[in-house]
């Protein structure tokens, strides 16, 4: 079927296509950034008639700032180069004729927008939604609608991308993705199977970039591909700064401070956030187990609190060299302090009305996270625009602390002794990453990219538990005693062919990959070892129907590794009746992922629509097991294979200046199978859900109004079903003072309806389960941007000749 798919598009493609009329030409060039020199992306150039100014031609530049105009009758005409960072450019005077019918613009460059102190300023938009050559952007740095909040109310906010109550992301209804910053995997991100994307203030991050089916430059890690989270990194030349306070009921208050300093020669940048956020924690359990006539239950309610403090910094430098060097370092840091409190009473009962137990266990589990990235790299763009060679070392440490502080109580049958139970461990990251890139432009427009990365990964995890005896004093036991350490090796090469013939652009791929894994269980003297090579095809095939419409065919194969939190097989005992363990003999999973897209831009209408399908073998899902003795353990298994069938649609619409909308929508059918008599994990069903964002821009836009609309349909899973779920935010900003300063207003999750209601549904088993945490706040926000632009533009940096190179 795949292939049938792939003939007829690349046929009707053909088909459409007719000859290039005699008398015509072609236009060529790039863009790049005035200062340093780096390559602009899905930068706009339009070519208009100097007769009538209509447009007459238009194409968007590849991620490596080039652009080429075909199919250009003969004739005069101006191009005009638009970017929403920098000035608009306009290139007079453009002749296209029999004996010159070529015409190569060269080097292009654009000067960043930022206005002087004694301008009027109004903020300025960026679109929120672009659509790149491999990736849909979503820009996020200017979002009312996360003022206040962390990561993961950015990433609730993004189409298509649902956060779960334990931190877990997902992508078009599949929980493996892979989270990077900044372009690169980091210990902030949870790379180790723990998120601490939540300790993450929202106002560190600029954008949010989806790629879905990435091509062999990428890690191929992750079922439905990659999310990368860009941090702030201001590009205004001179000195600029920005402070920002914000304030919520339920105990919220963040912070953040940002300044960057750049001319011609450096740009010199670093951001500050706090965040301490407080508020309720609860969830509700309800188990039924049947055995012949008699049921079995166990109800659990716990009422409980959350306090999170977090602080994330980031400085950084880009040094150019040369005309065409850059050398570049940043360092990026977060430290969070987590305390979660809560009281849950357990009764258990039978349907013949007879109460057999009924206890209470206060729990006090404080955490600590402490993350540091380290990242240097180098640029030599060769000259004439013929590629360039990219060199990137990359090192994240962690370290973090878990405590866990339980007292149980029995109130029926009576008599039974307390146990007052203190659980510790300690855990280090260690995450290193070369890497050597190489892009090369051959004649015909036809262009290379190869590279070679390795990846080193070491963790360990040490874990101790003690409890009180008669006396009062705490004695060793045995439930979490352990040493566990995880390394990882990764060698990877790649190699990359693309090009552009008429109206098709191409590229394919192929990643080598060698890994090795090592889960180690010293405390048992237990070793195991994973070690495979793979070979990693992916293919994109786009054809341009029209100035702002394309078709897209892509295709990739990719791997999901179980990480060291799911191969990690010793027991966490923090509930006694439903533990948790990973295991150490999961495989990795296989997905082959297709996609067929439609992309469509005007002024005030952009479309993305997307149908997909995965196959994967091996699937990776979080199952639960569930004892005779009434406990369960919810741990990590491989099914045999899943097809994931759906579409996606993107919308944002434009009617008029001061009014635009998103409306997204994701559905598609999933079906889980497993031949394995002992369990029930063969499912279908349909998963759909979608999201909408309205935006009205008044009092010449220093008045903005936002409400934000989430709704997830029920969604199936391997032993059950996750309920509907969704809510709905208000925001609103106000610019005073020429946008010097700033205030806002944003009430989340108005009806209070945001949370987790999941079944577990097996032939012996039933379970239901509630989430529910503060959603609903009401947060204000104060904030102050200063600076100027005292630094002199180089003189190479000419915005009238645009950079020279020009073939006139």
């Amino acid at each position: 079927m795949r292939f049938t798919l792939f003939t007829f598009f690349l046929s009707a493609s053909l088909f459409t296509y007719s000859q290039a009329p005699e008398g015509t030409g072609s236009i060529d060039g790039r863009v790049l950034d005035s200062v340093s020199k780096t390559p602009l992306e899905y930068t706009m150039v339009r070519v208009f008639s100097a007769k009538d100014s209509l447009v007459v031609n238009g194409i968007y530049t590849d991620e490596n700032g080039f652009f080429v105009l075909e199919e250009i009758k003969y004739g005069t005409y101006y191009i005009v180069i638009s970017n929403p960072d920098y000035k608009t450019k306009t290139i007079p005077n453009i002749s296209l004729s029999a004996d010159k019918n070529l015409r190569k613009l060269g080097t292009i460059a654009l000067v960043n927008s930022g206005k002087e102190l004694d301008e009027v300023v109004v903020r300025q938009d960026k679109t929120p939604l672009q659509l790149g050559l491999d990736k849909k952007v979503y820009n996020v740095g200017d979002d009312i609608a996360a003022t206040g909040g962390t990561v993961t109310d950015v990433l609730n906010n993004v189409p298509s991308v649902e956060v779960d109550q334990d931190g877990a992301i997902s992508l078009r209804g599949d929980g493996n993705v892979t989270v990077l910053i900044d372009g690169k995997p980091s210990n902030m991100t949870g790379g180790n199977g723990k998120s601490v994307l939540d300790g993450i203030p929202a106002s560190s991050i600029e954008r949010i970039e989806i790629v879905t089916n990435p091509s062999a430059k990428y890690d191929p890690d992750g079922t439905s591909g990659i999310i990368n989270i860009v941090l702030k990194k201001s590009s205004r030349r001179g000195v600029n700064g920005s402070v920002g306070i914000t304030a919520g009921t339920g105990n919220l208050y963040t912070g953040s401070l940002g300044l960057n300093v750049r001319n011609t020669r450096f740009n010199l940048y670093g951001n500050y956030a706090f965040s301490y956020r407080d508020g309720y924690r609860n969830n509700f359990s309800d188990l039924n187990r049947y055995s012949g006539d008699t049921t079995v239950s166990l109800n659990q309610t716990r009422y409980g609190g959350d306090l999170n403090v977090t602080h994330t910094a980031k400085v950084g430098m880009d040094v150019y060299v040369k005309d065409r060097n850059t050398l570049s370092w940043s360092i990026a840091g977060n430290t969070g302090d987590r305390k979660r409190v809560g009281n849950q009473v357990n009764t258990r009962y039978t349907n013949f009305g007879d109460t057999t137990d009924i206890w209470t266990r206060n729990a006090t589990d404080p955490s600590t996270t402490q993350n540091i990235d380290f990242s240097l790299g180098y640029k030599w763009d060769f000259k004439d625009d013929k590629g360039s060679l990219d060199a990137n070392a990359y090192q994240s440490l962690s370290a973090g602390t878990d405590e866990g502080f339980y007292l149980q109580t029995t109130a029926f049958p009576a008599n039974v002794p307390a146990t007052d139970q203190h659980i510790f461990s300690r855990e280090a990251n260690d995450f290193t990453t070369f890497s050597l890139d190489f892009i090369r432009l051959l004649k015909h427009k036809v262009r290379t990219e190869s590279g070679l990365k390795m990846i080193q990964r070491n963790m360990s995890l040490r874990s101790s538990s003690e409890a009180k005896d008669a006396s009062g004093s705490y004695v060793s036991d045995t439930i979490s005693n352990y040493n566990y350490n995880y390394l990882e090796s990764i060698y990877s090469a790649y190699g990359i062919v693309g090009g552009q013939l008429k109206k098709f652009r191409y590229q394919a791929g192929l990643r080598a990959e060698y890994s090795i894994q090592n889960p180690n269980l010293i405390s048992t003297s237990q070793s195991f070892k994973n070690e495979y090579f793979n070979l990693f095809p992916s293919a994109t095939l786009r054809y341009e129907v029209k100035k702002g419409t394309e078709l897209s065919l892509g295709y990739s194969r990719r791997i999901n590794r179980p990480n060291s939190g799911n191969l990690n097989p010793f027991t966490s005992y923090a509930d006694p009746y439903n533990l948790r363990s990973g295991n150490p003999a999961l495989r990795p999973e296989y997905i082959h992922s297709i996609d067929l897209g439609l992309d469509y831009s005007s002024k005030k209408f952009t479309l993305a629509f997307a149908l997909y399908q995965r196959y994967t073998s091996h699937v990776i899902q979080r199952v639960k097991v569930f004892y005779e003795n009434g406990t369960s353990k919810g741990t990590f298994a491989n099914i045999d294979n899943s097809v994931s069938s759906g579409g996606e649609i993107v919308m944002q619409l434009k009617p008029f200046p001061i009014w635009r909308n998103m409306i997204s929508f994701n559905g598609n059918y999933i079906s889980y199978k497993d031949d394995d008599p002992s369990v029930n994990w063969s499912r279908q069903g349909f998963v759909f859900g979608m999201k909408f964002s309205s935006t009205l821009d008044l009092l010449k836009k220093t008045l903005t109004l936002q409400v934000n609309g989430r709704y997830n349909a029920p969604s199936v899973t391997a032993q059950g079903k996750m309920n509907p779920r969704g809510s709905i935010d208000f925001s609103a900003d106000k610019s005073l003072w020429d946008g010097k300063w700033g205030i806002g207003l944003r009430v989340t999750d108005i009806f209070n309806t945001q949370g987790f209601n999941f079944e577990v549904d097996q032939p012996t088993v039933f379970q239901s389960s509630q989430f529910k945490w503060e959603t609903r706040r009401i947060i204000v926000s104060v904030r102050y941007k200063f600076g100027k632009t005292d630094f002199k533009e180089d003189k190479r940096s000419n915005e009238n000749n645009g950079g020279g190179g020009f073939d006139f």
